[in-house]
């Protein structure tokens, strides 16, 4: 009775609103304009810009007009809506974002906005819907600020990330999971693995790269780059599979007019890592459409082992950082065919090369892959009436990493391992998005699809003349989806203490033949009880498809005695890949709140608490001695007694070389007293939790200057327990694993022809407990200093600096990583996925506007 009188008084207070009761006066976040009267599009980026919202304005929109002198203290919507007075343009506000379109209506600009695709909303299928997650967005400009030259970095420098597992720093000894195969950039948040991070290109999946399911961001050039936009949150009910912990959507500039190229050249201070970088990007813009192309070059030599004083004992001509060159463009356009119809795409392809070399001076190995990924994704979008709009994409791409190991022991023949990583992907999907009727504050609107996925790969491993161990395998999958979006209030009818309330859900089902049929929810809500706060929160379901790696790699069969593990007669150990494996499957909530006080204009604080529960996570669980598993209670349901005749030869028949007999003793299945299943199984459980935080204070020191200070943080607290029966081990906060805490602070000052900023780095301490007497490493701070002087000056604000000079300085106090104890003669002497060998680089660069 007491919840249904709450749920009734909750109900009566929220009618007005839900029916739309008259719009209450309402106080708006307001900043000082100073413009002249010049194009509109160079006014509405400038409002954009000084306010921090995004814009989206299409060049055919705004070409050839003028917009009036803008002066005094005024709202965004304001400051736009003085600017389009008069021109028959309108436009729509939400979540920070600006959306302008022809039209004599509200109505009319919405349905523009649905049909264009250049409108990406990541975390949901709906254009202009509020996110119910904590949207983190990294435009061009700021990257550039930072000093920064390819989206590897940038995403490095993110807190929620973490540097290990496949990225070009990594060295080795650090696990299985942290391995540098071929020098890409993948994205990692909270930790959770390359393959539990959906990285896309204007909303598009893009091909697996290497063996581990992540996508190389490096592989994109920055001067194509619009802005990243990253979802630390479960997302499959939106984009299937690999959204575990989140998304990470790389949105390439819209429309470009003009030829601009830059150039770096710098090196480390105390040697190696000399890098050249080039780019180029060029683009034509016409009444219906638009296309843009970059190009990006970067080569940099090797840093040693000699070249540094902290890492002995290991070899001096193994490499802490690898050469590397590499190519990459981007091609992306669009055009309306006809009224309410329109074809855009977006395609990429980068080769790189990369040599490492490692070993020792007796056994010495140098690996040298090769990289080259090329997709293409096209769209086409079709206005269908009434505010509906369907759409029909696709991708077809590829991803081969070739490698070529040498290995030559000193006094013997030189051995070869070669072989090919080579992925594949494409897909095809229908998709419709509108309104279904309409609530107080707008109309719920819509999403709703089908599609298949089809992801290949070809591995092969082929050592000197020994025979190759090789598969060429596909997984298709299909799926459906639906998205609505509920703006039960807005500013339209807000009412005391409601503002804003929306209501979001999702849902897809997916098929993977053989494997799973999984549906996966979301559901998240937006509520803000003043204009100054804005609440968020969100539940769902994730998971991740086992990759074609797990499931196919050759596997091994070893027949060992009994008595080397405390058992009697023979012992069958196998390890390698398992094609019964399942999918891994998360459930995970966030919750969190916006701060923008009116009292103090341009700062924003959003801060969010997250909890992920991850289980049957993918592992070889036993990464120690098999004696030491026998012992282990823990490990009790991977070891099978007594085990069946025909199991046994199943393992057998299908190990890669057969069985390996090292028992002493002829084969015989009766004598086999024990199996010792190792292969990758469904058995690790993770639980997730922490508390993500950041702010930005962005004011203008005058008409021309403007003064920005921000600051970003995680605080992660992980735990894995490998199998039901064995205790959780804290994973946050140890060697080669994310540390508790990451942050980022910084300050960004803009003048007419001088920009110039400073950031902290801070990564916290870590422990090293792999041996009996455990290890602290001490917390790591870093500073970055970027410098830009334009020798022409801008003609406006908001445009590209005709030549400008730049001073990039990172780890400006040449902070070093410490030491930690090795296993072996070869392993990198210090925590390579948290710390880099590069220490203080500095590099000079030149931009030309042409």
């Amino acid at each position: 009775m007491a919840r249904t009188r709450i749920c009734s008084a909750l109900m009566v207070a929220l009618a007005p609103a839900l029916i739309g009761a008259p719009a209450c006066a309402r106080e708006e976040q307001s900043y000082n304009f100073d413009l002249p009267s010049q194009e509109l599009g160079e006014s509405l980026r400038a409002v954009a810009a000084q306010s921090g919202w995004q814009l989206y304005a299409p060049a055919d929109a705004v070409k050839a007009r003028r917009a009036p002198a803008l002066r005094g203290r005024l709202s965004v919507q304001d400051a736009v809506n003085q600017l389009l007075a008069g021109t028959g343009l309108t436009a729509r506000f939400a979540d920070r974002t600006v959306i302008v379109r022809t039209g004599d209506s509200a109505d009319s600009a919405d349905s523009a906005v649905s049909n264009d695709p250049a409108i990406v909303v990541t975390g949901s299928r709906i254009p202009g819907a509020v996110v119910a997650s904590v949207v983190t967005r990294v435009d061009r400009e700021a990257i550039k600020a930072a000093g920064q030259t390819d989206l590897g970095e940038a995403v490095r420098a993110l807190p929620q990330n973490f540097s290990g597992g496949q990225n070009p720093g990594v060295g080795t000894g650090a696990g299985q999971i942290n391995t540098n195969v071929n020098s890409a950039s993948n994205v990692n948040l909270r930790g959770l693995g390359p393959d539990a991070t959906l990285t896309l290109l204007n909303g598009h999946r893009l091909p697996y790269d290497s063996a581990f399911g992540g996508v190389d961001i490096s592989a994109i050039p920055v001067a194509a780059l619009d802005r990243i936009e990253v979802v630390a949150d479960g997302a499959s009910a939106i984009y299937g599979s690999d959204a575990v912990a989140g998304v990470v959507n790389v949105i390439l500039r819209r429309d470009y007019d003009g030829v601009a190229t830059s150039a770096q050249f710098g090196a480390s201070t105390d040697g190696g890592n000399v890098r050249g970088q080039f780019d180029l990007v060029a683009g034509t813009r016409w009444s219906h459409g638009g296309l843009i192309a970059a190009y990006d070059f970067a080569r940099n030599s090797a840093i040693a082992a000699k070249d540094r004083d902290y890492t002995s004992p290991l070899d001096g001509a193994n490499s802490l950082y690898p050469e590397q060159r590499r190519h990459a463009l981007t091609l992306a356009g669009h055009h309306e065919l006809a009224p309410g119809i329109s074809l855009s795409f977006d395609a990429l392809y980068a080769n790189r090369h990369s040599i490492t070399t490692g070993g020792t001076a007796a056994a010495r190995y140098v690996f040298a892959p090769d990289a080259e990924t090329y997709s293409i994704s096209p769209e086409l979008s079709v206005a269908l009436g009434s505010d509906w709009t369907m759409r029909v994409l696709g991708t077809w791409g590829r991803d081969r990493t070739h490698y070529d190991t040498r290995f030559s022991p000193a006094g013997s023949i030189e051995t070869r391992t070669t072989g090919c990583y080579c992925n594949s992907a494409w897909s095809a999907e229908v998709n419709a998005e509108g309104p279904l009727f309409a609530l107080g504050g707008g109309d719920a609107r819509m999403a709703m699809g089908a599609g298949y996925r089809n992801n290949g790969m070809a591995f092969s491993r082929v050592i000197g003349a020994a025979a190759p161990d090789a598969f060429d395998v596909a997984q298709g999958s299909t799926y459906g989806f639906a998205e609505i979006n509920l703006p039960f209030v807005t500013a339209a009818n807000a009412i005391s203490g409601v503002r804003r309330l929306s209501v979001t859900a999702a849902a897809r089902y997916e098929s993977y033949p053989g494997i799973a049929k999984l549906a996966t929810p979301r559901i998240g809500i937006v509520y803000a009880p003043l204009e100054d706060i804005t609440l968020k929160a969100s539940w769902a379901r994730s998971f991740k498809a086992p990759t074609l790696f797990q499931q196919y790699v050759g596997h091994q069969a070893y027949l060992l005695p009994g008595a080397s593990v405390g058992a009697t007669g023979t012992v069958l150990y196998t390890s390698g890949g398992n094609p019964g494996l399942k999918p891994e499957r998360a459930r995970s909530w966030q919750a969190g709140a916006v701060f923008e006080p009116g009292a103090v204009p341009g700062l924003r604080v959003e801060a969010s608490y997250f909890d992920v529960r991850y289980t049957d996570r993918v592992v070889q669980p036993i990464a120690g001695s098999i004696a030491a598993a026998f012992n282990n209670p823990g490990f009790a349901t991977l070891i099978g007694f007594d085990p069946a005749a025909g199991t046994l030869a199943g393992i057998i028949a299908g190990a890669q070389f057969g069985l390996q007999n090292f028992s002493g003793q002829a084969y015989s299945p009766d004598a086999v007293t024990a199996l010792v299943d190792n292969r990758y199984t469904n058995v690790a459980a993770q639980k997730i939790r922490g508390v993500d935080v950041r702010a930005r204070w962005q004011t203008a020191l005058s008409a021309d200057r403007n003064l920005a200070l921000e600051v970003a943080g995680s605080w992660l607290d992980s735990k894995q327990q490998l199998t039901a029966a064995l205790p959780q081990t804290l994973l946050s906060g140890q060697v080669f694993n994310p540390p508790r805490m990451r942050a980022r602070s910084g300050v960004t000052y803009q003048s007419p022809r001088f920009a110039g900023s400073m950031f902290t780095n801070y990564t916290g301490a870590l422990r090293d407990a792999r041996f009996a007497q455990a290890a602290r490493l001490r917390p790591q701070v870093t500073f970055d200093l970027a410098l830009r002087y334009d020798l022409i000056a801008k003609a406006t604000p908001d445009a590209e600096p005709p030549l400008a000079l730049s001073l990039t300085v990172n780890n400006l106090g040449n902070a070093r990583p410490g030491r930690i104890a090795v296993t072996g003669p070869t392993d990198t002497p210090f925590d390579s996925t948290n710390y880099s060998a590069i220490g203080r680089f500095i590099a000079i660069g030149v931009a030309r506007r042409w």
